[in-house]
């Protein structure tokens, strides 16, 4: 998908949508490409007369957050959260500007574009830094809004594993705690790469655009804030889970030996009369039913006792 966002009369026009697009390239204008085709990289390259290879590897999903000032432009590559499989990921996010052209590169449909369209009263594709600094705002935005989303998540799965805990629920915690990772990592070279921005000469020349990148500063440090106050709450949760299973487990296993050793008792007895020796009630015709009596009141005891041992063990615990 490309788009083309054009600063017109002092209104701003998309276009998209539109066979052979790229041909519609003018000077001074927002070329946003979304899993653009080689083709289109190649004819793109030609255009603003950027190295092919050097646009073909910004659409690696492994390209690292970095800032790269050249002679012939200035790239920066941002971390963007995408939500993909019930879990949420980072992807790169490419920056490339010179003194004509303004190109946004990215493998995923990210809304970024429509968020800095509809958010930002005022867009001018021709203010290539004050433009950057809009797109860097709403990247930070759009993890605070991500790392809510999560958040939520977080709570209605806590108060479904307080009354069942399935394993689809757990490994749901087990995603949102990845998600959570990929968050931390990216937000931390984000600010790296924001730091370095801070430092260029071009970024320093208008007072109008201070404000906007204190508040891009500010967004991002509190997506940190959240993503490590969240990362930290879901690891307590999660040990608090795997406590109360273990626990579980245990209970379980008690009753089980409970069972076991009363269930014993009865075989014990039997064994007893099975052998091939002269045992009591041997000749006589209700011998069988005295025996199943004499078992019945053993195992009762036992299980009495047994009963009585765990529940006096529980006090003393709860004490």
């Amino acid at each position: 998908m490309i788009k083309l966002i054009v600063e017109e009369q002092k209104k701003l026009q998309v276009i998209d949508n539109q066979e052979n697009i790229l041909s519609h390239v003018k000077e001074n204008m927002w070329i946003h490409m979304v899993m653009p085709s080689i083709a289109e990289v190649e004819q793109l390259s030609g255009i603003v007369n950027i190295n092919r290879d050097f646009l073909v590897s910004l659409l690696d999903d492994e390209e690292s957050a970095r800032l790269d000032v050249d002679d012939d432009y200035t790239l920066i590559v941002l971390d963007i959260p995408c939500y993909e499989d019930d879990v949420y990921y980072t992807y790169p996010f490419a920056i490339i500007y010179n003194e004509k052209y303004y190109i946004t590169l990215c493998r995923r449909e990210t809304g970024v574009v429509n968020s800095v369209l509809t958010k930002f009263k005022k867009v001018e594709p021709h203010k290539h830094v004050r433009l950057t600094l809009q797109i860097m705002y709403r990247i930070a935005s759009n993890y605070i809004q991500s790392l809510k989303v999560i958040d939520n998540l977080r709570l209605t799965l806590e108060k479904a594993l307080q009354s069942s805990t399935k394993n689809s629920d757990l490994l749901l915690l087990m995603d949102l705690n990845k998600s959570l990772v990929y968050f931390s990592t990216s937000l931390h070279a984000n600010r790296v790469v924001l730091n370095k921005v801070k430092r260029l000469a071009e970024y320093k020349k208008y007072e109008d655009d201070f404000d906007l990148m204190e508040d891009v500063e500010v967004e991002n440090n509190q997506a940190i804030e959240m993503c490590t106050i969240y990362r930290d709450i879901l690891s307590g949760i999660m040990d608090a889970f795997s406590s109360i299973i273990s626990n579980n487990l245990n209970t379980v296993m008690k009753v089980l030996a409970i069972i076991t050793l009363i269930i014993s008792i009865p075989t014990l007895i039997a064994s007893l009369f099975g052998m091939n020796v002269q045992v009591p009630f041997a000749k006589e015709e209700a011998g069988f039913i005295i025996i199943l009596i004499i078992s019945a009141i053993c195992s009762i005891i036992g299980g009495a006792l047994l009963l009585f041992y765990t529940s006096k063990s529980n006090k003393k615990r709860k004490k």
